[in-house]
């Protein structure tokens, strides 16, 4: 028997955010751990105005590109919301959220959208990860939850990390804490496995990517999209420990190269690579560097901000510098679509012309709902 809150459904497509789209009634219904195509008897959990949002009491028919997961904890672990379907929607998918939200907010923009990057792994791809651990339970946390799943194996991530999963759990069950215990696990740049505790002193290594086989790629492109200009000065904005910063010093030896990033152990990681006078790294954000910075038309800027994406004021400093050429890299494909909005529109009121010559999507993050963005854009 169908209670009054269950209801049944068939799924459109998926949402930023990784939840599966059903209509229902005239309400837009976010279903998670769906799949393209399912039919499901759904009970809605949260009820507004104009969506809702629901969770699944049975699969009625699954759609094509649903699967069972390979991970046994896939379904409760927060971790990876997207195990339930193929690689292979997961990545048409991505392309179409990406497209769709560039336009959503730019109807008016043309560019090139290339085909989005397959990732060279889809699982044992996770360089770092952080573990959680208390009362003897080691694992992730439960989805929309601070339960810990236990696991003694994580597919998504390097193995040689997970082999470390029994040292590791042993060697904080040593500290006899009853709290909550938040841990890292990395492998470093000299390809050692290395882990400790995450305290509110001690926020772990800082971003870095964790495909390093799909961050080659990433890398490859934002060069080709850089182009063989020479540049008179190259910004690289959001620049964590210099992943996209030494490549641009290394392709061109004739321009200096200004690094800036709040956090400051990763720019004393940058700096201790520095070998180069061209390179100058800045410990600041990146909005109160905008307001100092001097950019010409002769200049590169590279961008890579967090999820939450760049400010209005600093879009609108990088069109009023009205530099060369501009590359953003993005990992949310809503802030980047924003940003690209103030951009166009502070630029159409200074009177300078830029275009968006390409955009395409990289797979960095399989299993999951979350897609990294290259977009070049040059002036016109």
């Amino acid at each position: 028997m169908v209670s009054s809150s269950q209801i049944k459904i068939k799924i459109e497509k998926l949402a930023i955010g990784g939840a599966g789209i059903a209509r229902h009634d005239g309400l837009v219904i976010f279903v998670p751990l769906a799949a393209p195509g399912d039919e499901l008897l759904v009970e809605l959990t949260t009820q507004k105005k104009n969506f809702a949002e629901a969770r699944i009491i049975e699969i009625l028919k699954p759609g094509p590109a649903r699967r069972e997961p390979p991970c046994p904890v896939a379904l409760v672990c927060g971790g990876c919301n997207w195990q339930q379907i193929t690689e292979e929607e997961q990545r048409r998918q991505k392309e179409s959220l990406v497209l769709e939200t560039i336009k959503k907010f730019n109807p008016s923009l043309d560019f090139d959208y290339l085909p989005l990057k397959e990732s060279p792994r889809v699982f044992r791809y996770r360089n770092r990860i952080q573990p959680k651990f208390k009362t003897g339970k080691f694992g992730f946390f439960a989805r929309n939850s601070h339960e810990i799943v236990e696991i003694t194996d994580c597919p998504i991530t390097e193995e040689a990390l997970t082999q470390k999963f029994p040292e590791v759990k042993a060697w904080v069950a040593a500290k006899n804490s009853k709290d909550l215990l938040r841990l890292e696990m990395y492998i470093s740049d000299q390809e050692e496995v290395r882990y400790g505790l995450i305290t509110d002193e001690d926020d772990g290594v800082g971003f870095s990517q964790v495909n390093r086989f799909q961050n080659e790629d990433l890398l490859k492109t934002a060069l080709e999209c850089a182009g063989d200009s020479t540049y008179k000065q190259i910004f690289d904005l959001y620049a964590g420990s210099g992943n996209f910063t030494f490549p641009l010093l290394n392709k061109y030896k004739n321009s200096p190269v200004t690094a800036v990033e709040l956090n400051p152990k990763l720019v004393e990681r940058g700096r201790a690579q520095n070998k180069d006078k061209r390179l100058r790294y800045f410990l600041s954000d990146v909005e109160s560097f905008m307001k100092r910075a001097t950019i010409t038309n002769q200049d590169l800027v590279l961008l890579d901000p967090p999820r939450a994406g760049a400010s209005e004021y600093i879009m609108r400093a990088l069109a009023a510098g009205k530099p060369e050429k501009i590359i953003y890299i993005s990992c949310h494909p809503v802030s980047l679509a924003r940003d690209l909005k103030w951009f166009f529109e502070w630029s159409q009121k200074l009177g300078h012309k830029y275009r968006l010559s390409r955009v395409q999507a990289f797979e960095m993050f399989p299993q999951t709902d979350h897609v990294e963005t290259i977009a070049e854009l040059r002036v016109d």
